[in-house]
């Protein structure tokens, strides 16, 4: 660590200077990007154990109102650290929860491995078009994430109140 980067943590809060994420841990750059109201409730979760942060793809995390609450919330891509599986965690702001879509948990047409991921936004809550399946659209409460795999498929996956659930748009 270059003497630049020493006097920026120093300037952190405390709770960003010791978070480790990852054995082969993420930029000094890239750990300052992440909300830190995010690290501090990841950190504090179930699934700090279980898995850590990780950037196969540009960005690696995203913001949106995902619950529809007027709020940013924030989605980084994670890695289950026994079996290196990939997914996506969600924390909305103001709560202590994270969820983890798939990383090792099954997760709609995307598996329990997201490794297929190569692209990935939010979607702004509004009109959504019918998927590859013909069902009818959700109808957004909030922001949702769009995850691609170039040239073959996309899905949403969005906040229903409740849960996130997964609508196909292209295979």
């Amino acid at each position: 660590m270059n003497r630049y980067q020493r006097v920026l943590l120093a300037a952190l809060p405390a709770s960003c200077s010791v978070f480790y994420v990852s054995a082969n841990e993420l930029s000094f750059a890239q750990k300052s990007s992440i909300p830190p109201s995010f690290i501090e409730t990841f950190k504090h979760s179930w699934a700090a154990g279980r898995y850590v942060f990780d950037t196969p793809i540009n960005p690696f995390f995203i913001q949106g109102d995902f619950n529809g609450d007027g709020r940013l919330d924030c989605a980084i891509l994670v890695k289950e650290k026994s079996s290196g599986k990939l997914g996506i965690a969600i924390v909305h702001t103001g709560e202590n929860q994270v969820r983890i879509l798939g990383a090792g948990r099954r997760f709609g047409n995307g598996g329990d491995d997201f490794a297929w991921v190569d692209a990935w936004y939010a979607y702004p809550k509004g009109a959504v078009r019918p998927g590859a399946d013909g069902s009818p659209p959700p109808k957004l409460r909030g922001d949702a994430l769009m995850v691609i795999k170039t040239e073959a498929a996309s899905s949403l996956i969005y906040w229903t109140g409740k849960q996130y659930r997964w609508y196909q748009q292209e295979d």
